[in-house]
């Protein structure tokens, strides 16, 4: 071991600020001078050319024997820490120590750098370093921690995703699930509901159970209501028929108005809806009764394509051409009167005679044959109707609520017609279809006269 005489420099306290420290083990790092220490022969050269290397860079308060001392503790400190650790290094700049003490000497020395000139005037040049860090055991620590810190930021980010990944696969899966049952429910309610609606249109009864009642009871209960269907059918046909003979008459004179305003009073000023108006609504709306009738089973019509029959009439009376001034000049205001007369006359005559079994074979065919021509005039004269209505109600709002209101509701009238319209789709051929059937049913059996039916 080389020792150092103890000069004038020595007498000075060997304290190191950590940038001179971090100085000394980057010019150890870059110049390779461990292998200088393994190689030279003369141990203090070597420390020599370090001081030099400092004292070139700015740090010129440490001597040779200095900085043999200040290596010496360092690497003294260096082992015990990995002694006393089990092989891992704490104590200040252990990194750098490491990357130093830990890594195998290069073979090739580098060369140190050529001095800098000094240039007249100016301050001798001195070597800085870039962004150097005065390294402590505490910045150290703060630094490690800052690492770990931003470690287990990403580690609790990916968790985090990872958790709503799988959160969100959760939720779309029951959704399937939920849409799958309500999709498997509404195609049994309609399948339900479709099966109920054709037995209504074919005429087939429903069956209702009624549970909790002895069968005692359910007999006599069913011997009385037969009775109380018998009561009501034997008073109350007598005076449907009466009501039956004036309807026909009504409707008798809505057909003889039309004619006669394209024939008789053809250069009238008046429009069509003015000359026989009166006589549409009051008879239009009259059927009206036709429906309470159906569904207090006075009479043998289907209640429920009774309903569809009126209201879709009375929807364009009332809603429509009695609404708008468009729906009063419609082409098919006439198509529509002209088969609803034609269509009304035929039924109710029908009905009237049928009380006294007195129908002719003529008027069933009749009754179950014009409807073939009449029910597509009457539907086309009901959507123009619709149709030339809508104009009107598109350019005056007429009958719709806009928001803001104190209700907090709003409703499009326009709208209405059309859904309304849209409804002829799917129940103009189910009707259209059972008439049909109805056809076949009376005109196919021999015994069409003694029926009654819708």
């Amino acid at each position: 071991m080389f020792r150092f005489n103890s000069g004038p420099k020595m007498t000075r306290r060997n304290v190191w600020s950590g940038e001179e420290t971090m100085e000394l083990l980057e010019i150890i790092k870059e110049h390779n001078f461990m292998q200088l220490f393994a190689t030279a022969t003369r141990e203090n050269d070597v420390y020599q050319m370090i001081e030099d290397e400092m004292q070139k860079n700015g740090f010129g308060g440490k001597n040779a024997g200095q900085i043999y001392h200040k290596w010496k503790n360092l690497k003294r400190a260096f082992y015990q820490s990995k002694k006393q650790n089990k092989g891992r290094a704490i104590c200040e700049f252990a990194e750098e120590l490491a990357e130093i003490l830990e890594k195998p000497c290069a073979f090739k020395r580098r060369e140190l750098d050529p001095p800098m000139q000094a240039v007249d005037g100016e301050p001798a040049p001195v070597k800085r370093r870039n962004n150097s860090q005065v390294k402590t055991i505490r910045s150290q620590i703060v630094a490690k921690l800052t690492k770990a810190q931003t470690e287990n930021s990403e580690e609790f980010s990916k968790k985090w995703n990872d958790l709503n990944d799988y959160e969100f696969k959760l939720y779309k899966r029951k959704e399937k699930e939920q849409t799958t049952a309500m999709n498997r429910l509404l195609e049994e309610t309609k399948s339900s509901f479709m099966s109920r609606f054709n037995d209504v249109l074919a005429g087939r009864p429903l069956q209702l159970t009624n549970i909790g009642d002895d069968e005692d009871d359910e007999e006599e209960e069913e011997e009385t209501d037969q009775l109380n269907v018998i009561e009501i059918e034997t008073t109350d046909l007598a005076v449907t028929g009466e009501e039956e003979g004036g309807t026909v008459l009504g409707w008798c004179y809505m057909l003889y108005q039309l004619i006669a305003y394209y024939t008789i009073d053809k250069g009238t000023d008046r429009t069509l809806w003015e000359y026989l108006g009166g006589t549409v609504i009051l008879f239009q709306n009259a059927a009206l009764l036709e429906i309470v009738h159906a569904f207090t089973r006075i009479v043998p019509s289907n209640p429920v394509i009774t309903t569809f029959q009126v209201l879709s009439r009375v929807m364009v009376v009332c809603g429509v051409v009695m609404a708008t001034p468009t729906g009063k000049v419609s082409p098919g205001l006439p198509l529509a009167i002209l088969a609803w007369s034609v269509t009304e006359i035929i039924r109710y005559a029908y009905y009237a005679l049928n009380l006294v079994d007195a129908v002719p074979k003529l008027l069933i065919f009749l009754r179950y044959t014009t409807f073939i021509v009449l029910y597509p005039t009457g539907v086309t004269g009901e959507l123009l109707c619709f149709y030339w209505a809508q104009s009107h109600v598109a350019a005056t709002k007429q009958w719709s609520i806009e928001m803001p209101n104190t209700y907090n509701f709003t409703f499009s009238y326009l709208y209405f017609l059309w859904a309304v319209m849209l409804l002829y789709i799917p129940l103009f051929p189910q009707l259209y279809l059972h008439m049909f059937a109805q056809r076949k049913k009376i005109l196919g059996s021999g015994s069409a006269g003694k029926k009654k039916s819708n």
